[in-house]
């Protein structure tokens, strides 16, 4: 079956661009009407001259039609197009001819501004002569929202990049700088600052704390930005290559990102003389406690620590911090053989991931109490113990590497709940892999429990000894899994070993695949596209003009051409969905936000994309990082993300170090809005994310939020309900490396009918709302979707509030699954006042997890659980947290119930 297309292009002479859409060709799955999008998208007046030139499918035929206006001209694109198959029972749909009028933008003057505006208490100033983009609604038939598929893979840099790193070598200052809407006092703030425009010196000489403090917290009123909220004053701090000197701690702030030249990274390096505890305070003391401590990044920097005396107590990195924020990229350099250096103290907060990161040297590499962690590749050298397992719940070591380390791992303090290590490798060990606390006789709670999998081991030292020194296991080459710690079914293991099926699809080189935040050091700044730099698309980022045309012709036009697309800071408000097309890659600067508004997103019964990546079938790359991604206003019908697209090889789509956040934040009016305890009155949003069965994606330390609280509001407190977290019901290959989905209604994450899906740490919360004395009952106030999986909760009674509270995971069929470090916790329940100083008394809620349809290889290591009663609510063992008592609560170190 073929279809025709036939579409009219018109352009304005008075405007200096034109564009339509260009819908081509889709599929509608029931109960779910897609976004609109095309495979351009909001097509260029340009692209008419240029489109029977590229691989469309079928044939595209371009002819210029006359016009008895002599203020426009016609352009009539017809296609003929193969539809893509259907999906969910769907038939393909034969589109009528469809012409479109758009809306051109036109000038706004000083007198008279039409520019789409929200009102803010905190918004800035009307801005006046700038261009005003009028929200353009398709009405095209839902059968065809989707593009056809499309293929596209950018190999790399037109030009390598010289000595400067692009970040740096583009305009920061003018048109192209970042804008923060929302200071308050001034509008000349800065959000990038490179600092060497504070008189910082990076020859190694003199003192450089107190310029490099000013650097970061600078507001740019001859004030501070520290104590001022988290998305309000952001910063991105650049440090050229050189050595920066300290005398004394240097303190980072919420909202900020600290970067580095890649090709030259900066070495911030404590003086002999160095007073202090810490090289650096990752924690925010001006921030509340340091699970409150949110949005801190640190990449492409060394922290030096080889000129203090080796017995002297310094450590290079204090991290308390929370959720959105991250390390990559980071090495830290110790004395060999000290005594009294410390790498990292991971003291308290509640962050989700830690990657690549090099350490080298030093008593300690990384000392950890956080409540929930994914290491991923982590580079310990030299080392005395390299991972002191002090306290936290649950730990997730991944692709870890020992080398000529006297201990790789400690839990002899039997400080910590849950670790697993995983694709790991212990090289030259001057003593055991692990150091290991035996809970397996303890009443009461049983710590320490450990996962090995896939351990390779090349010395003849132990690889797992007692406190007292007695060998649990002992020196092997390689080991496939072996457990000490809780089985369902079974019990308290202490030492069995079994050979773990993983999923052929999620492997490389043998492991589960991993990948790197690309950082383009390559690349020059010919290759970069500023979105605010684009004369014919204009782009405000202001939080008041509408910038869903220009940003969509952008994107299209930057992966045509195979450019970075980059945001400066700002908030994009969108009234339409923005398609992110194959062959896309962006760099936010300090979480710029693309935020949702207007009608659009308002009707839950037909879901719309907010963001949506690639279309379904295709392939290519796209890569996103450092971005945050909101709803603007109360949106019961908003996807905030969708991913539809598959790279080529493993990670082609990607997505590092971003966020989507659901209210609590400064550009959204759900801040003053939502104050009603019935959650019904405030459906904010319909899904946070959903990757759909065509999409194979990486995602590295994303974190998902409903708000339970304001982060930049004089009040704190808040009451939301977005209908679900996670969705994935991706069928090709899915890696989710560090992720945390938080207080949404129905589940935090669900995994329907998904399958090759790898899954490390998966962090969670209960809405606070939920249990004894909730206004509604799940799934009310939301209407159960049967097409997405969404849970029922028919297998409560239907005036049972504690069972009917969210899921932390749901699980409904599906094959080859593996999930490791699960921390599902929940806290309060029923009436929330915003003080947390009222814990549900007893359990929160009645199961934590569920899993329905019979999977096939589910592979579940590490789960822990806070203030339920069912651990994992399966038919069959129904594990409950009395008989698992460990960590915060509960672990269950492996759960094999539907293990092949």
């Amino acid at each position: 079956m073929r279809s025709s297309l036939s579409f009219t292009v018109l352009a304005a002479v008075s405007a200096t661009v034109s564009g339509a859409i260009i819908p081509l060709n889709g599929i509608r799955l029931p109960g779910y009407e897609p976004s609109p999008g095309t495979r351009g998208s909001h097509v260029p007046a340009w692209f008419a001259s240029l489109v029977a030139g590229l691989p469309f499918p079928g044939s595209i035929k371009v002819t210029p039609s006359s016009s008895s206006s002599s203020s426009s001209t016609t352009t009539s694109i017809t296609s003929s197009v193969i539809p893509t198959s259907p999906t969910l029972g769907s038939s393909p749909v034969a589109a009528t001819p469809t012409t479109i009028t758009p809306v051109m933008p036109t000038v706004a003057s000083p007198a008279s501004s039409a520019m789409t505006s929200i009102e803010s208490e905190h918004a800035p100033e009307p801005v006046t002569s700038v261009l005003t983009l009028t929200p353009v609604h398709d009405s095209t038939p839902s059968s065809s929202k989707y593009a056809a598929p499309a293929t596209k893979t950018c190999a790399g840099p037109s030009q390598k990049s010289s000595n400067a790193y692009w970040l740096d070598d583009m305009d920061q200052n003018q048109q192209g700088a970042g804008f923060a809407p929302y200071v308050n006092g001034t509008n000349k703030y800065a959000v990038y600052r490179n600092v060497m425009d504070y008189s910082v010196v990076n020859d190694g000489s003199g003192d450089q704390t107190a310029k490099l403090q000013l650097a970061i917290d600078d507001d740019n009123n001859g004030g501070t930005r520290k104590g001022k909220g988290v998305t309000r004053y952001p910063a991105e701090v650049y440090l050229p290559g050189g050595i920066y000197t300290l005398k004394s701690t240097l303190k980072l702030t919420v909202g900020t990102i600290i970067v580095g030249n890649p090709s030259n990274p900066p070495i911030i390096r404590a003086a002999p003389d160095f007073v202090g505890q810490y090289l650096v305070l990752g924690y925010d003391e001006k921030a509340g406690q340091p699970e409150t401590s949110f949005m801190t990044l640190v990449k492409n920097v060394i922290l030096d620590t080889t000129a203090v005396a080796p017995e002297n107590s310094i450590t290079a990195l204090q991290w308390g911090v929370a959720q959105g924020s991250g390390l990559t990229n980071v090495q830290i350099r110790m004395p060999v053989g000290s005594t009294g250096h410390t790498g990292i103290d991971i003291l308290a907060g509640s962050t989700i991931a830690v990657t690549d990161v090099t350490i080298s040297g030093g008593a300690t590499g990384i000392i950890n109490s956080n409540q929930q962690v994914n290491f991923k590749n982590i580079y310990f050298e030299s080392c005395d113990t390299a991972f002191n397992a002090k306290g936290g719940w649950t730990v997730l070591l991944q692709s870890a590497t020992f080398v000529s380390c006297k201990l790789a791992i400690d839990m002899g303090g039997n400080g910590l709940g849950s670790m697993v290590l995983l694709d790991s490798k212990s090289s030259a060990a001057r003593g055991p892999v692990v150091r290991l606390y035996d809970s397996s006789h303890d009443s009461g709670y049983q710590n320490s429990q450990l996962l090995i999998q896939n351990l390779v081991h090349d010395s003849s030292t132990a690889i797992v000894v007692g406190v007292n020194g007695s060998t649990h296991l002992p020196s092997s080459s390689h080991v496939d899994t072996w457990a000490w710690g809780t089985t369902v079914p079974g019990g308290y293991e202490t030492g069995k070993s079994w050979t773990t099926q993983q999923p052929a699809n999620l492997l490389v080189d043998g492991k589960y695949f991993i990948k790197a935040q690309p950082s383009y050091a390559d690349y020059a700044s010919i290759d970069i596209v500023n979105v605010k730099t684009v004369s014919e698309h204009p782009v405000m980022g202001d939080g008041r003009t509408d910038d869903t045309q220009s940003l969509n012709h952008i994107l299209a036009e930057n992966a045509a051409n195979c450019k970075i697309t980059y945001f400066p800071f700002g908030v994009y408000r969108v009234s339409d969905t923005i398609i992110i097309p194959v062959g896309t890659r962006i760099v936010g600067e300090a979480w710029a936000v693309i935020s949702g508004y207007g009608d659009a997103f308002k009707d839950s019964s037909a879901p719309k994309a907010i963001v949506r990546v690639g279309n379904p079938g295709d392939v290519g790359n796209i890569e996103i990082q450092d971005m945050r991604f909101s709803v603007g206003e109360v949106l019961p019908g908003a996807i905030v993300v969708e991913i539809n697209a598959a790279g080529a090889q493993p990670g082609d789509v990607g997505m590092w170090n971003t966020l989507v956040t659901v209210g609590g934040t400064a550009e959204t009016a759900i801040s003053n809005t939502c104050t009603s305890q019935d959650t019904k009155d405030c459906m904010a949003a319909y899904m946070v994310m959903h990757l759909t069965e065509s999409s194979s994606a990486y995602i590295e330390n994303f974190w998902g939020w409903t708000a339970d609280h304001n982060l930049d509001s004089t009040s704190i407190f808040t009451v939301i309900s977005t209908g679900r977290g996670i969705l994935v019901e991706s069928t090709k290959a899915t890696w989710l490396t560090g992720t945390g989905s938080e207080h949404h209604w129905l589940y935090q994450y669900n995994f329907h009918h998904a399958a090759n899906v790898y899954a490390g740490l998966l962090q969670s919360e209960t809405p606070y709302m939920q249990g004894s004395g909730e206004y509604e009952k799940a799934p009310a106030p939301w209407t159960v979707n049967a097409q997405l999986g969404d849970p029922d909760f028919s297998w409560c009674s239907a005036d049972d509030e504690k069972c009917r509270s969210a899921l932390a995971t749901n699980i409904d069929g599906g094959s080859n699954i593996a999930l490791y470090n699960s921390a599902a916790w929940a806290f309060f329940d029923g009436y929330w006042n915003g003080l947390y100083n009222e814990p549900c008394d007893g359990n929160c809620q009645s199961n934590m997890m569920r899993v329905t349809g019979a999977p096939v290889n589910l592979i579940w290591y590490s789960i822990s659980t806070r203030k339920t009663d069912v651990m994992v609510l399966d038919g069959v063992t129904n594990p409950r947290e009395a008989n698992h008592a460990g960590g915060w609560e509960a672990v269950i170190q492996a759960y094999r119930q539907f293990e092949t």
